[in-house]
């Protein structure tokens, strides 16, 4: 691909620069193509306006999160499609190395089916991700699902959850913040 310098815009006169094809994504590849028959792209992926659903859940001494706690962060309609999905301790709330908790991020459906780890596999507090940085949630780096991203709600009503595989007796009062961004 080569494009052309007005003379006025170079102290060198007319100059051809030459640049290197870029590559391209699947949606950007249908939508050069024209957008018909296999090329169709599926309403919700782009020229979208993405939407929050945004909760809190407030845990105690009296409501500590232990050994199988699950919480239910967000109800996502039929037909949309999961963007993003981050969890934050709010309030200087922080569970990390010193606690003992492993997380996982997943959705029950309406027709009874549960996948726990649909958006994070469980991942022990601690530990080192893919990415190398130490699994956290804190109020300065938010944990973030890693899969299932773009995933379309088919068929029923997904409800959003976070699961603990463990007791975290360090940690008695905060407060978690949860944002799940959908199209």
């Amino acid at each position: 691909m080569a494009y052309r310098v007005h003379p006025s815009q170079s102290p060198i006169g007319t100059k051809e620069i030459k640049m290197a094809l870029a590559n391209r994504a699947t949606m950007v590849t249908k939508y050069i193509a024209g957008g018909t028959g296999d090329n169709i792209i599926p309403d919700g992926y782009i020229k979208t306006v993405e939407k929050c659903w945004l909760d809190t859940y407030v845990y105690s001494s009296s409501a500590t999160i232990g050994t199988g706690m699950v919480i239910d962060i967000a109800i996502i309609p039929v037909g949309k499609k999961i963007t993003g999905i981050e969890i934050v301790g709010v309030g200087g709330s922080t569970l990390s190395a010193t606690s003992t908790n492993a997380i996982s991020i997943g959705a029950r459906y309406t027709n009874g089916v549960t996948n726990a780890t649909q958006f994070l596999a469980a991942t022990t507090f601690g530990a080192l991700t893919v990415s190398g940085y130490t699994a956290t949630i804190s109020q300065f780096a938010p944990l973030c699902a890693n899969t299932g991203l773009n995933t379309e709600c088919t068929g029923s009503t997904h409800t959003i959850f976070v699961q603990f595989t463990a007791a975290s007796p360090s940690i008695t009062a905060g407060t978690l913040f949860f944002k799940t961004k959908y199209t």
